[in-house]
């Protein structure tokens, strides 16, 4: 037994001459054992080879895998660094912008005093049109006073009855509105504000339209 087990492991191996060679396949045909064994040892082998190769795909996909892993981290490394720098230059432009509208402002801005602009007499409106330009340099929430301000003016535009008492300060209504919109920084609605107040001469809008544009 333990001399054919050299002998079958060493002609599987193509370890024989070519004389023990042809000895052994002469064995093989009239020996049934040695034919057993032989054949045993050949699908043992073969199995042993095939889970040598599935191993070793299994390390090359292994590898492999964190070789593109390796490339993925990478590679997220790189957009979040392109993200970040991306997210640094559009913070500073959209602080830079903010900073000019706020100096913008502050350059364009002064309180108001109604009683000493002409108009018609109706003291509510003036009082209610001195508070609302007040409260446009003086509150940060400008939602409630660019709602009511812009209602006023497109009442106006609209040629509204009710509101006929306000068309006397009709420029003045699309000035603090539109500076309402630059501290907002809504700069396309103070645009069109300011477009036709510029056109019709007022100097200050049409320096403030420019640099707006």
């Amino acid at each position: 037994m333990a001399d054919n087990s050299e002998r079958i492991d060493k002609f599987l191996r193509e370890q024989m001459t070519p004389e023990e060679s042809e000895a052994f396949l002469n064995d093989l045909r009239t020996d049934k054992e040695l034919r057993d064994e032989t054949q045993a040892m050949a699908m043992l082998i073969k199995e042993m080879k095939e889970e040598q190769a599935r191993q070793d795909a299994e390390i090359v996909e292994e590898v492999l895998a964190n070789k593109r892993k390796a490339q993925i981290i990478r590679m997220m490394k790189w957009i979040g660094s392109i993200a970040a720098m991306f997210i640094l230059v559009l913070g500073g432009i959209h602080i830079y912008e903010v900073n000019r509208m706020n100096h913008l402002f502050n350059e364009y801005y002064s309180a108001y005093d109604m009683s000493s602009a002409r108009g018609g007499d109706d003291e509510a409106i003036k009082a209610e049109l001195t508070t609302l330009y007040n409260k446009v340099g003086a509150e940060e929430d400008l939602e409630p006073i660019i709602t009511r301000l812009q209602t006023i003016y497109d009442r106006i535009q609209a040629g509204d009855e009710e509101y006929a008492g306000y068309r006397y300060y009709e420029s003045d209504i699309a000035w603090y509105l539109a500076l309402a919109y630059v501290k907002d920084h809504n700069l396309e609605k103070a645009r069109e504000l300011l477009q036709p107040l510029a056109a019709d001469g007022v100097s200050e809008a049409e320096m403030l339209f420019n640099e707006v544009d």
